[in-house]
């Protein structure tokens, strides 16, 4: 790169003097700037094979031409390009099609050149485990280039997939890089013979010798990777047996965790710094003391944690013992009281767990459970520590705990690519207002399912994967079901009624169930405005809630209606948050009375009779008793009379 200003000073010179010297070389392209978007192809080719192989330069302005005689000519470089050249950083992906961020490794320059400018394309390689990176052309398909002398040269699927390989082993081998400036002094003795108690533990004879000096246990810290052959400490060796592993780990050894409330003074933080082991049990115990306890009936009285206890310490371990840990920044947990208790890591999803349709009609983004460790010299350790199981059951256990109804639905929150919460909320997933769903659709599941009743597995399961749909819209990811969730055979009795069916995008590897449309439907909004017009559009968001959910159970329930106390069940949890603030009795009168304007008045009707009551210039319909009147749409509404 150093001879970048000589290779463009004799290019200067053969454009001045029509002239052409052989200076394209592995690492350096010349290039003119097309006019149009699709022409940039070979650009882009340039900087994918750069990106994948050692790095070069792309200069941009320059024409070789062939005739009469072969030389190069000036084309320029215009501030109109800025939008081709800027569009780079996004242009590349990885081998499952995921957009890889390359702005880190491309320098764009512009400087003066013959007559006007040129631009420089200075393009680093990217780290072992990103390559490669791919380009697709509009109407091809994707495809990896690498640099071969002066030419681009498409990358052959068997060294993807070689390279594919490797980038799993270098994801499995962060733990064991060398801590800079660490010696065997700064190991804990106590910790390392803590640990050969471990392992000798339960054995018919000792497998490792107490170490009666750091200097004696030296081969048995090389031998469990906590030392290389050149002496150096690796992050596993500080995170298992540092004496003070957060003064050269920093923010790796740390654990924030939070409570989180609107009165900022209140707000209680604590940061724990200590070894992995400890970090673990400081952070279970933390959560303990500042989550919500209540006394169950069904325990005889019991105290009952907001979350099941089993569940905090399984997804704190996991957090710590699968995070990336040469991103130096610490997990945290936060705690929002009777809503969820979250937990941020450094590192990302390997991309087989992730299955994700975004753009798709029903768009879903959901997570498949995988036993193989992130880290897995530190898990090999944790085992003795009884803190990770190795069975990847603390995906699983998130959905049983959730198909338990002792939590609501819980997903993943990506931040980037490099960091994503675990949220759980605290709540049931089969809750008051799903219930309220479910019972809106009596009529429809009793015809689907032959009059069959359903069993709670069964709305269990409906009400999961429901949620799951409504929090893949909204960009959560949530946990697949699958048949280690031991539903299996309420999925198959869904499936065969018609309730739920596969997601199109489904394979054999990746069954993504979704619900039916019919239960999936929410918004009738367009029906409701060719039977009322411009009324309807000057309703309120709760008056339109309020029909909404009239017309689906005119269409799907047995009373063909609602009263205001149904409608309220159904809406409470959907409204913007300034509804559900005034409380529930102060949001069942304000829906009551939209509803009570909408209907005709109840003095003059006489709700003894068993048929619907209408006037023309009222929405809605009445039937008695007069206690709670059931409502449904006035289809002889005449428009504008309002």
């Amino acid at each position: 790169m150093d001879s970048l200003t000589n290779i463009l000073s004799k290019l200067e010179t053969c454009v001045r003097q029509e002239t052409y010297e052989s200076l394209e070389t592995d690492w350096l392209e010349i290039k003119p700037v097309p006019p149009t978007g699709g022409a940039w192809d070979s650009i882009r080719e340039s900087v994918c094979a750069f990106l994948n192989t050692r790095g070069g330069v792309v200069i941009l302005g320059v024409k070789e031409e062939k005739k009469p005689e072969r030389h190069f000519t000036f084309t320029g470089y215009t501030e109109d390009h800025s939008g081709n050249v800027s569009v780079l950083r996004t242009t590349f992906k990885d081998a499952q099609g995921h957009p890889v961020d390359v702005s880190d490794s491309l320098l764009i320059e512009v400087r003066p050149f013959a007559a006007g400018q040129i631009a420089t394309i200075r393009v680093s390689p990217l780290p072992e485990d990103q390559k490669f990176c791919f380009y697709q052309k509009k109407d091809g398909k994707p495809q990896a280039f690498r640099r071969e002398l002066d030419r681009d040269e498409i990358i052959s699927p068997q060294h993807v997939e070689e390279q594919e390989e490797r980038k799993r082993e270098l994801e499995t081998c962060r733990e064991l890089q060398p801590v800079p400036g660490v010696t065997v002094e700064d190991l804990s003795l106590d910790r390392i013979n803590q640990l050969v108690h471990l392992i000798n533990q339960g054995q018919p004879k000792s497998i490792e010798t107490f170490k009666s000096t750091l200097s004696d246990a030296v081969p048995f810290l090389e031998k469990k990777r906590f030392m290389l052959k050149n002496h150096q400490i690796t992050t596993l060796g500080m995170l298992i047996g540092g004496e003070n592993p957060e003064e050269h780990l920093l923010f790796r050894s740390h654990l924030d965790a939070f409570v989180d409330v609107p009165n900022v003074i209140a707000q209680d933080k604590k940061t724990f710094r200590d070894n992995i082991l400890q970090l673990m049990e400081s952070g279970h115990a933390w959560t303990l003391r500042n989550i919500l306890t209540g006394v169950s009936s069904e325990a005889s009285g019991m105290m009952v944690p907001e979350y099941p206890e089993k569940l905090i310490r399984e997804s704190i371990n996991n957090a710590l013992a699968h995070r990336d840990y040469s991103i130096n920044r610490p997990v945290q947990i936060t705690i929002k009281p009777q809503i969820s208790l979250s937990i941020r890591n450094p590192g990302h999803l390997p991309h087989e767990l992730v299955f994700e349709r975004p753009a798709d009609a029903i768009p879903v983004r959901r997570i498949f459970p995988n036993p193989r460790a992130r880290n897995p010299r530190l898990a090999d350790i944790l085992k003795l520590h009884n803190k990770w199981e190795g069975k990847g059951i603390g995906m699983s256990d998130l959905v049983n705990c959730a198909l338990a109804n002792q939590i609501d639905l819980p997903y993943y929150l990506f931040h980037s690519a490099d960091e994503l919460s675990l949220c759980i909320p605290s709540g049931k997933v089969l809750d008051e207002t799903t219930e309220a769903w479910f019972d809106l659709f009596d009529k429809f599941m009793a015809q689907k399912t032959g009059d069959n009743p359903l069993t709670a597995e069964h709305c269990m399961v409906l009400a999961y994967l429901l949620k799951s749909e409504r929090a893949n819209r909204n960009g959560l990811y949530t946990l697949a079901l699958t048949p280690g969730n031991n539903h299996f055979g309420a999925i198959n009795s869904l499936k065969m009624w018609g309730l739920i069916e596969l997601h199109p995008a489904s394979d054999r590897f990746c069954e993504v169930y979704v619900v039916c449309r019919e239960l999936a439907m929410e918004n009738c909004h367009g029906e409701l405005r060719q039977q009322f017009g411009a009324d309807f559009d000057n309703l309120d968001p709760l008056g339109k809630q309020t029909l909404n959910m009239i017309l689906l159970a005119e269409k799907f329930s047995r009373a063909g209606g609602l009263n205001a106390k149904q409608v309220s069940r159904l809406l409470k949890n959907r409204m913007p948050e300034e509804y559900r603030q005034r409380g529930e009795n102060e949001f069942y009168r304000a829906l009551r009375y939209r509803v009570e304007r909408l209907a005709p008045k109840k003095q003059s009707l006489n709700l003894d009779s068993p048929e619907w009551h209408s006037v023309p210039d009222r929405m809605l319909s009445i039937r008695g008793p007069g206690s709670r009147p059931t409502f449904r749409l006035n289809r002889e509404y005449q428009k504008n009379l309002l």
